[in-house]
């Protein structure tokens, strides 16, 4: 059976680690590695055994066919010494081999010690009925493990890890998806891109696109109510003609603060009178999503600083606390009639750069559904939270909604981005 997330066994192979006589590296090294580099969900199995060649054959085939891993990742054990019997217990559950994974470790590895040239590490599959896994030895020191996985950039040397989701994909397992700037998957045109959420995605009506806009639409709505937004903004001045314009659509969820009944929502509301978000895990789940559009545009080719993400109410929630979970700063961050949905910054254990992304928060001053107060406490947390190029205003007269003046001034937030990324 198919997993709906990417499972990963973790091995770290080694005497005196698993005896106790040093604290092991590998997998804490490994599992660093991971939360840097993936953007979808995945969730990790480890196994920390000693240099024995039954027991690493038992663990590979208990890891692949009873935990039913889809990436089987080992670290030791593949030098000269005769304690070192990784590859030959990885070969001996193989049903296929692929020799690529171990040249093109060595490639990168030689790139930095002549004495990687004595390294072993193999990649192979293993393969039973309705399951297969990609096994892959890597090396066992921290740095060198991040080294294979990630190539050589600057020297035009991938690592392996490029060509893993790819590999994955073939053998029938989840979607693996990859923050580009740590290191690019690899998928052919031809492929099936990984799906990340329904939405609509209007292009520019001419030529391609320069910059992208994600918008995230309010609770109980979806994606198709902001299908004329760019020539909103781009009539009070916006240049914005050839941005790409990303609606996704929530998925039906029960609202308790609706009496259980379902809909559209990044979140539940729990508490109507409260500004921090009981539903913690999807508004986690709600950035994620949102970080990994942002990816996907990198992907196709836009700039960083030329991707915009905001959204209305709810949305402009998600939007405003996915600053606080990217680990670069884009183009500019915007959350209309919404707020930060936190109760303090002092709960916040870790703060990506994307807080110092250009931000721009607006409010009508008579909304009945998000109290006034809220955008002014959130102004006053983000900053506290390391934001510094904020904006902020509140409009006289205006409700839940937008206004032609919260528009105009959108755009010109917009506008001010857009021209100092050119």
């Amino acid at each position: 059976m198919k997993n709906s997330k990417a499972k990963i066994g973790l091995v770290s192979i080694s005497d005196r680690a698993s005896s106790g006589t040093y604290q092991d590296k590998g997998i804490p090294s490994l599992k660093e590695w991971l939360a840097k580099a993936l953007l979808s969900d995945y969730e990790v199995v480890e196994k920390l055994i000693p240099d024995e060649q039954q027991l690493i054959e038992a663990t590979l085939k208990e890891l692949c066919d009873q935990e039913n891993c889809d990436l089987i990742l080992t670290t030791g054990g593949t030098g000269p010494s005769r304690r070192d019997v990784t590859p030959e217990a990885t070969l001996a559950v193989a049903t296929r081999t692929l020799p690529g994974f171990g040249e093109q470790m060595r490639a990168v590895s030689l790139a930095f010690v002549p004495t990687a040239i004595l390294s072993r590490q193999v990649g192979v599959l293993r393969e039973i009925k309705d399951h297969a896994a990609l096994i892959i030895n890597l090396p066992g020191q921290p740095k060198a493990i991040a080294e294979t996985l990630e190539g050589i950039p600057s020297k035009g040397i991938h690592g392996i890890f490029a060509a893993v989701p790819y590999c994955i994909d073939l053998i029938g397992g989840p979607a693996i998806e990859t923050r580009p700037n740590v290191v690019k998957a690899f998928r052919p045109k031809s492929a099936p891109q990984p799906h990340v959420i329904d939405a609509k995605i209007i292009e520019p009506k001419e030529g391609k696109a320069d910059s992208t806009i994600i918008m995230l639409h309010g609770l109980g709505s979806d994606g198709s109510d902001f299908e004329h937004f760019r020539e909103e903004l781009a009539a009070c001045g916006a240049p914005v003609e050839q941005a790409r314009l990303i609606l996704p659509t929530a998925p039906e969820r029960a609202i308790a603060a609706n009496k259980g009944f379902l809909m559209r929502g990044w979140f539940d509301l729990l508490d109507t009178d409260g500004i921090g978000a009981s539903d913690e895990p999807a508004l986690i789940e709600s950035a994620r999503i949102a970080e990994r559009l942002i990816a996907l545009e990198e992907t196709k080719g836009i700039r960083r600083d030329r991707i915009f993400l905001g959204g209305f109410s709810q949305g402009g929630c998600v939007a405003l606390y996915t600053a606080l979970k990217l680990d670069r700063p884009i183009g500019g961050i915007f959350c209309l009639s919404g707020y930060l949905p936190i109760e303090s910054a002092d709960d916040i254990e870790h703060v990506g750069q994307g807080i110092l992304s250009p931000i721009f928060l607006a409010h009508g001053k008579e909304d009945s559904d998000v109290p006034p107060v809220y955008p002014e406490i959130s102004v006053r947390e983000l900053r506290k939270l390391g934001a510094t190029d904020l904006w902020s205003k509140g409009y006289d007269g205006a409700g839940h909604d937008l206004s032609i003046e919260e528009v105009t001034d959108l755009s010109d937030f917009l506008e001010k981005s857009l021209v100092a990324s050119q």
